[in-house]
């Protein structure tokens, strides 16, 4: 779920000295299809709905839906996968990777004793080529059940202006290595997320450990109030 730990988003309080990088306005929706890079085939189709955004001074809170469909259309991971994330005065964005992966494992398995120490992945407004970003992990268990994410060596690597089938877009790219464990999710992967002001994800490629690329997934279609 590689994509829902890189999530960025756009404020429009007067006080915020920076615009960070996802959509905050209600009502919005953004919608991505994955790709099999060596064979082009759709692994997914992805909808993003900003449901809600409360505050108005200091932090606030972006409340979003990811839904997940295969090319015929069955829905993936129990349906759309309720999330959150902060943001800043100073326009940094905190996703929470534990509440993340607690929503998805809830999600599928329709359990209430999942418990999670709560580890934030930041994304500041102002991320420059070169600079290293702060490492986020977690461990997650419900019941028997022990999943655990250690997401390490975040980078800015460039800016790069890139053309979708949703517009053209100015972006920094941002890498990461992540490593997932647990029944049914034991990954090593690496990531390149290409991140627009005012929009967010615009594209998100995955690398497997040997550095093979192995998907693709791009913005089509966004539409805001």
């Amino acid at each position: 779920m590689t994509i829902l730990l890189s999530l960025l988003l756009v404020l429009s309080s007067p006080s915020v000295t920076a615009e960070p990088f996802f959509c905050d306005r209600g009502g919005s929706v953004l919608k991505y299809e994955r790709r099999y890079v060596g064979t082009g085939e759709i692994e997914w189709r992805h909808t993003m709905k900003i449901v809600s955004v409360s505050g108005s001074s200091g932090t606030r809170r972006a409340m979003f839906t990811s839904e997940f469909r295969k090319d015929n259309g069955s829905v993936m991971y129990g349906g759309p996968v309720s999330l959150e994330a902060d943001l800043e005065n100073d326009g940094d964005v905190r996703m929470n990777v534990s509440g993340s992966y607690k929503s998805v494992v809830a999600n599928i398995f329709h359990r209430d004793d999942i418990k999670a120490v709560d580890s934030y992945s930041v994304l500041p407004s102002d991320m420059s080529a070169g600079e290293s970003l702060p490492d986020a992990s977690s461990v997650l268990t419900a019941g028997a059940l022990k999943y655990s994410v250690n997401i390490t060596a975040r980078r800015v690597l460039r800016t790069e202006r890139i053309t979708t089938p949703a517009g053209t877009f100015d972006c920094v790219v941002v890498s990461e290595h992540k490593e997932e464990r647990g029944p049914g999710r034991n990954r090593t992967t690496t990531s390149l997320t290409w991140l627009s002001r005012g929009v967010g994800i615009v594209r998100h490629d995955t690398y497997d450990k040997n550095m093979k690329i192995e998907t693709s997934e791009v913005l089509v279609s966004m539409s805001r109030p």
